[in-house]
């Protein structure tokens, strides 16, 4: 077993992406954290700042969450006065989430939150680099959601 590299914080068991990914969670964390939602709940917020009136089967499955877990994000969400639920005028058995004047304006500082994140992240990147970088991001997403795909949907629950 090799030891751990405290100088720069790193260990070569733990391979870099998965120390990235878990480095910016941490951060997004922290960074969200004082508005009062974290990392899961920010993107169920701009889904429907972004979308409007979204059913929970809907936002479930653009979340890739199973419908119990957003049942119950959505239900802290009210308790906050983030978002609320509202029936579907044209199918009364469907409920549709909107955001509050409140969570409207939670949803616009965490979108500035997370673009110093952004800022953050790729600080010293050129455009050039930027570009390639949004090459190979998007390769790996669609290769994850490729593998994931192959084994049924993206999530076993849908």
């Amino acid at each position: 077993m090799m030891p751990v590299d405290t100088e720069n914080h790193t260990c070569p068991d733990i391979p870099l992406f998965a120390q990235i990914t878990r480095l910016r969670f941490l951060r997004v964390h922290a960074v969200l954290g004082s508005l009062g939602i974290h990392p899961g709940q920010y993107h169920l917020l701009a889904l429907v700042a972004h979308a409007g009136g979204m059913s929970q089967s809907e936002l479930a499955t653009q979340l890739y969450i199973k419908p119990s877990t957003l049942t119950v994000m959505v239900g802290r969400l009210m308790k906050a006065d983030l978002v609320h639920r509202s029936r579907d005028p044209n199918d009364k058995r469907i409920l549709r989430i909107y955001l509050t004047e409140r969570g409207s304006a939670v949803i616009a500082e965490a979108i500035s939150r997370f673009t110093r994140i952004e800022e953050e992240t790729f600080a010293g990147f050129t455009d050039e680099e930027m570009a390639q970088f949004t090459t190979f991001a998007t390769r790996i997403r669609n290769n994850l959601l490729k593998a994931a795909e192959s084994e049924g949907a993206p999530c076993p629950w849908f």
